[in-house]
């Protein structure tokens, strides 16, 4: 498949990797012009500017959107005088998902076709191997429906429902993702309170923890490989606020998850008193998403 896609971040590069891999002409633009040069040399196609980019695109039209949230208005506006009826725009960041139904009604009445997806499984994912929830149209998931099958594992794709639905799932599975990474920062920092009287080092606590317990799994894996590297040190243990933290909290006054009301507010609490349990939370962003953290001295 021939496909346009706008934005070579930290994910968008590296799914348009994957989809060169799996065999996909896919035609890049990014507002630095340097970047998608890069991304040439590693065999995209390049375009500077989207009206280029439409022009090396095929009669029927798909382009993947992999911007910030606060962009993806300014980007619409820019390509979809560009586009034609029956052509596929697809969101695959983090917009909020009342966002995406607001989009795919503006975009549905030039009978331009809209997908959120929300995508997840880190930078690593985006590279070999993601996972994908996607809302929109049936039919039209359908049609393009090999990208999803491509870009993802096995079985991690599929389709969520009507409009906003994908983005809509995608803000609960962080949800679970900000409770499930406060239980490994408040659990690892119990440890280490009291690893002196006990002897224990909590570097082999790590290790067992992720290799064949109930809690292994990817985010417990990360904190490890974090944890475990030089600049955990230089973490300052504030949370810095995230792209998706003001969904979180629409989300605890929508649906009852204390979990997540907690976690929202145990991170809020690092950026006033700095913990080892905000060290650990910060390297775990840092590890699947590149999100970075507060360092000492910034």
């Amino acid at each position: 498949m021939k496909i346009g896609f706008i934005g070579l971040g930290r994910m968008g590069g590296n799914m348009v990797l994957n989809l060169i891999d799996h065999g996909h002409k896919v035609v890049v633009y990014n507002r630095t012009g340097s970047i998608t040069r890069g991304f040439v040399r590693k065999g995209a196609v390049g375009s500077y500017s989207y009206s280029e980019m439409m022009g090396k695109l095929p009669k029927k039209k798909v382009v993947w959107m992999m911007v910030t949230a606060s962009v993806v208005d300014k980007v619409i506006d820019d390509v979809l005088p560009l586009l034609n009826r029956g052509d596929v725009l697809i969101d695959g960041g983090n917009s909020y998902f009342k966002e995406s139904v607001r989009r795919a009604k503006k975009v549905g009445k030039k009978g331009v076709h809209y997908l959120d997806v929300g995508t997840s499984g880190g930078v690593d994912g985006a590279r070999h191997g993601a996972c994908m929830m996607v809302g929109g149209n049936r039919k039209v998931f359908s049609e393009v429906e090999k990208l999803f099958r491509d870009m993802c594992v096995k079985d991690g794709y599929g389709y969520m429902g009507k409009r906003g639905s994908g983005h809509f799932v995608k803000m609960v599975h962080n949800g679970i993702e900000y409770g499930m990474m406060s239980a490994i920062g408040e659990g690892l920092e119990a440890v280490r309170k009291f690893s002196k009287g006990f002897g224990t080092d909590l570097k082999e606590v790590r290790k067992v923890y992720s290799h064949g317990s109930i809690i292994e799994g990817r985010l417990m894996g990360w904190a490890d490989k974090g944890m475990g590297r030089s600049y955990y040190r230089r973490i300052s243990g504030k949370v810095p606020r995230g792209e998706t933290e003001g969904e979180m909290e629409e989300l605890v006054k929508m649906a009852d998850m204390p979990v997540l009301k907690t976690a929202v507010r145990e991170r809020k609490k690092t950026r006033k008193k700095a913990s080892e349990f905000g060290k650990i939370v910060s390297v775990m962003r840092n590890e699947f998403g590149g999100h970075g953290f507060s360092g000492k001295g910034k």
